[in-house]
């Protein structure tokens, strides 16, 4: 690989071999929430931004804080009417 967006790294176990920075992860958020209208899976379009967003590098705590809270209000299956709304709040809390 060439050292392109994604950086290999040491692999350990339960972890992703590939990792992103905050403005990449930012980059692909955003794309990520101009796809979420015609996301034929809205809950797990809204689990690849979480996804994005958690296996990025960089974040300050608060921010960390901010995603941690995200993933948990997704694993409580809130109406998928929310989804968008509060993916789209976390987005700018951490630009």
């Amino acid at each position: 690989m060439d050292g392109g967006p994604l950086r290999k790294r040491d692999s350990k176990e339960g972890e992703s071999m590939f990792r992103m920075n905050r403005a990449e992860a930012l980059g692909a958020a955003r794309r990520l929430m101009r796809g979420f209208a015609g996301a034929p899976d809205p809950r797990r379009h809204a689990q690849q931004f979480h996804s994005v967003l958690v296996h990025a590098e960089g974040w300050s705590k608060p921010q960390q804080d901010l995603i941690v809270a995200l993933g948990i209000w997704l694993a409580e299956r809130p109406h998928v009417n929310d989804l968008k709304r509060r993916c789209e709040e976390t987005l700018a809390r951490l630009i």
